[in-house]
């Protein structure tokens, strides 16, 4: 009776961490067209670095006038990326870095490279622009969005300068 109790937890163990892996979207890693953020960084101390999010949250200000994109990958580094109100977010809206919303609210990417370096960098010029922000298909009250990057950052200690193009793929948020 005691080896049947074991084996019964022990499946029972095996299948809440299978259900707790399929169903948290806190692991995503993205392949092409799967949800989540890849970016190519050059230059600097992020020369020839790959980012692919591993983690990401998107947070509204209030009444959808700012959207907060933060993701951080594998190695501990994260990527911000903060947009005002300007033009809404809607399919085609492209939000230049350094651009002020009437709420004074700017446009801006902070990439932070914390895994070896401690560096830390802020957009000087790019965009970023929304390619599709849509209705979840199955979840009522949630958004997916999609969008492409192409931004310059320097850091603020040591004049490294860096680029980073990517994009951010089907992002689950609630509207």
């Amino acid at each position: 009776m005691k080896n049947l109790r074991l084996l019964q937890f022990f499946v029972f163990a095996i299948f809440m961490m299978s259900c707790d892996k399929d169903d948290n979207n806190d692991n995503i890693e993205p392949i092409s067209g799967d949800p989540g953020i890849a970016a190519n960084i050059n230059g600097g101390s992020y020369s020839n670095y790959t980012f692919i999010d591993t983690i990401y949250q998107i947070t509204l200000g209030t009444n959808g006038t700012t959207m907060s994109i933060d993701a951080g990958d594998i190695n501990g580094d994260q990527i911000t990326l903060f947009l005002n109100g300007t033009g809404g977010f809607e399919p085609g809206t492209v939000k230049n870095m350094g651009d002020l919303d009437s709420n004074n609210f700017t446009n801006f990417v902070n990439i932070r490279q914390l895994s070896s370096t401690q560096i830390s960098y802020f957009s000087t010029s790019g965009n970023v622009t929304i390619i599709e922000n849509r209705s979840h298909p199955t979840e009522a009250g949630t958004r997916l969005i999609s969008g492409t990057f192409n931004i310059s950052a320097e850091s603020i200690t040591d004049n490294h300068t860096t680029v980073m193009t990517g994009s951010f793929t089907e992002l689950e948020y609630v509207d």
